[in-house]
């Protein structure tokens, strides 16, 4: 992990970039980030993530996080890259949106003996204020852990399916 923080104008941004190893094929971890709507599953907080639109390579994700009494709502303006096994992503202003800024990458590579390197930046401005202030340090914490909470999420997807199979005598 590594952190990054800075002032773009008027955006306080906090975010930078992390790596993971996982224990899948480069194939089966970018088929788990091409599917957009399964974001729920290893983006923090997320109770709802949909495809609004889609054409292409290019869609729009509307992104639900809730805590308790808090209810976070945007939309990310996604671009999937089959050439490159990456999703960049961005805040899209024209739309309602609860975050001030953000934007970001997500990419898989292979790496040695059948695992997949997984990088992730991003850099959000989640607004003012002292409850803010509060819960900034938390909110970069998860937001830099995407990347191990997506190998969680993924290999035990894998596991699962696995398991499943033995028992039905498939494998």
């Amino acid at each position: 992990i590594k952190h990054k923080s800075e002032q773009r104008g008027a955006y306080k941004l906090i975010g930078g970039q992390s790596w993971q190893i996982m224990d899948v094929p480069v194939d089966v971890a970018w088929e788990a980030l091409k599917n957009l709507t399964g974001y729920k599953n290893f983006i923090p907080l997320v109770t709802e993530s949909d495809i609004k639109h889609q054409a292409g390579e290019d869609a729009d994700l509307a992104i639900r996080q809730e805590w308790g009494p808090i209810d976070v709502r945007y939309v990310l303006q996604t671009t999937l890259e089959d050439d490159r096994r990456s999703m960049v992503f961005r805040v899209d202003h024209s739309q309602a949106h609860d975050i001030r800024a953000g934007w970001g990458f997500m990419r898989v590579r292979p790496y040695k003996d059948s695992q997949t390197l997984v990088s992730f930046g991003a850099l959000v401005d989640i607004g003012d204020g002292v409850f803010v202030s509060i819960i900034r340090p938390a909110v970069r914490k998860d937001l830099l852990r995407i990347p191990f909470y997506f190998k969680r999420h993924v290999e035990a997807e894998i596991a699962a399916l696995k398991t499943g199979a033995l028992k039905t005598g498939a494998l």
